[in-house]
């Protein structure tokens, strides 16, 4: 994140004017800067580098197409070298985050620079399956990768989905809606 010095300095020249010669306290500055930069987002650039540096990290998203994908984003984070010619990333991580924190972690990392390269290491993919197999009420992760099982899970899932709009079951919203060869209920 970067904030826009030209906008903080029209602005500081501005306030001044409106103070009518008065002279501020820290206080009413401050709740003066803060509310300006609260209405006026031109002023911060979110994906502007404070702190340009050699290494710089880019996030891919994986397209996450099992159970894991209800509660976790996975994706690759690169690092690049500005120093190295070559164009491609020098270095790469994975990482697996709850989807509460995923944007925040991307925004975070991609507007990232250092001087030094980085290493993170916390949490494992396994964890996060076991809390993941968990909170989705399988009893171990290998549970979230049987066929059978995950039939179950996304009958449920249907269920609740029909029962939310009224029907029964999931059956029951198909055979009325347009796809199950029935015309809708009205």
């Amino acid at each position: 994140m970067k904030i826009s010095r030209k906008d903080l300095k029209w602005f500081m020249t501005n306030i001044r004017t409106y103070a009518d010669g008065k002279e501020l306290t820290d206080e009413e500055l401050v709740d003066q800067l803060a509310t300006y930069m609260e209405t006026n987002p031109r002023c911060i650039d979110v994906h502007g580098v404070s702190n340009p540096g050699r290494f710089y990290y880019s996030t891919v998203g994986y397209g996450v197409f099992s159970l894991m994908g209800e509660k976790y984003r996975m994706g690759r984070i690169e690092v690049f070298d500005s120093e190295d010619e070559s164009g491609y990333a020098v270095s790469e991580g994975i990482y697996t985050m709850p989807h509460i924190a995923a944007s925040q972690f991307e925004d975070f990392m991609d507007s990232l620079q250092t001087e030094l390269p980085i290493n993170i290491e916390i949490g494992s993919h396994k964890w996060c399956e076991k809390e993941c197999a968990k909170s989705l009420g399988f009893e171990t992760p290998e549970e979230m990768r049987d066929p059978e099982k995950i039939k179950l899970f996304q009958r449920k899932k249907n269920d609740i989905y029909a029962k939310e709009r009224g029907f029964k079951d999931f059956d029951e919203l198909w055979a009325n809606s347009k796809f199950g060869g029935k015309s809708p209920k009205h």
